[in-house]
């Protein structure tokens, strides 16, 4: 008989933390919001795999301890460490808050979310009992009669995401404590840059309307440091809703715009939309900084740099909204395609007012 899996192990898999890279970000992130002292005191490579084996014995220090419990609110560290079946479904604590475990409770989270609007950051997790102040907690979550039509068609929507194993449940819990937002399941960037360093941008978005109001419009810009003169840029054919590009402010290296959709994207329904750019140029300068406008599930860049020759180096950074830098670069995947050089970046649960920069550089630059 398999031996059981460690339930950490478990939950990582459903957040997509497994690897230590990407576990390490999580911790320093989480660390930051209790003590910044114990950013980068995350375990060592050696050490992660142990506690995921269930080769540790006891349990980690106690600033691990802390950390994780603030990483899986619910759970205390000795729970953590405990065998689970990987089908063995997520439980927490009875901590006196709502929990999205039940259409019910799905419904009070999300009535009490749009009614009373929680201003500021909102985590991509369940807050703690110590955060939440109460607001969860009203009639709402105990009869579904005074429920608004538009708290039924959202969750009405994650429930069907998560039927269709689009999302785990607790993703369906991070989306019902961001109602009220307007949710980027998958950004997609990609940069085409010819020999000569012209340069094609797609931008691909799958938005999901958390809101109780019909989104109509987008507003975004683009900046080049070099230009043909002018940056075109058009509705990406394949988008799910009409797109009509409003010019709102040019110069010759910067367009600000809005895509206005038709028909509207609902609450509760989602949609692809994106756009294209044509005219920048890469000069003597490769790199590309993306701002990051709403909450975002998954976020990637693919890069191929035509007649590029050799990558000489590649480099990704992640900017918080307080300013804080971390190295990405971990999370890059680079190959080669005859001369071009092929780069691709993913990035998991941003938040607005982050940004990711890609930098690259090439032997073709030199010669």
């Amino acid at each position: 008989m398999a031996a059981a899996l460690i339930r950490l192990k478990v939950e990582l898999r459903q957040k997509h933390l497994q690897t230590h890279s990407g576990f390490c970000r999580e911790y320093d992130r989480v660390a930051q919001t209790i003590d910044p002292a114990l950013v980068g005191t995350s375990p060592g490579r050696a050490q992660f795999h142990r506690w995921l084996s269930g080769a540790l014995k006891g349990l980690p220090y106690p600033h691990h301890c802390r950390v994780l419990e603030k990483m899986f609110p619910g759970y205390t560290a000795a729970q953590l460490f405990e065998p689970c079946a990987a089908d063995e479904p997520t439980t927490l604590l009875d901590t006196g808050t709502t929990e999205v475990d039940s259409p019910r409770g799905l419904l009070g989270v999300i009535e009490n979310r749009l009614t009373r609007p929680t201003f500021g950051v909102v985590d991509w997790a369940s807050e703690q009992p110590g955060d939440a102040s109460g607001s969860d907690a009203g009639p709402a979550t105990d009869d579904v009669r005074g429920i608004s039509k538009a708290t039924k068609q959202l969750a009405q929507r994650l429930l069907q995401l998560e039927r269709a194993q689009r999302v785990n449940s607790r993703e369906v819990s991070q989306f019902a404590h961001l109602a009220g937002h307007i949710i980027d399941l998958d950004t997609r960037i990609e940069i085409q840059i010819s020999g000569d360093g012209s340069a094609r941008l797609t931008y691909r978005y799958e938005t999901l309307n958390m809101t109780d109001r019909p989104l109509t419009r987008m507003s975004r810009e683009l900046w080049f440091k070099y230009t043909d003169g002018k940056l075109h840029i058009r509705p990406l054919r394949e988008s799910t809703r009409r797109l009509a590009i409003q010019r709102i402010h040019d110069t010759p290296s910067l367009s600000k715009f809005a895509c206005r959709l038709s028909p509207a994207i609902q609450p509760g329904d989602s949609a692809v939309v994106g756009y294209t750019c044509d005219g920048g140029k890469f000069v003597d300068e490769l790199y590309w900084r993306q701002s990051i406008h709403r909450y975002t599930r998954r976020f990637s860049i693919h890069l191929r740099h035509g007649d590029a020759g050799d990558l000489i180096s590649c480099s990704a950074v992640e900017e918080h909204q307080d300013g804080a830098e971390n190295s990405a670069t971990e999370d890059l995947i680079w190959d080669y395609d005859g001369d071009d050089v092929i780069v691709t970046l993913t990035r998991e649960y941003l938040r607005p007012n982050q940004s990711v920069t890609l930098r690259w550089e090439v032997s073709h630059e030199d010669s």
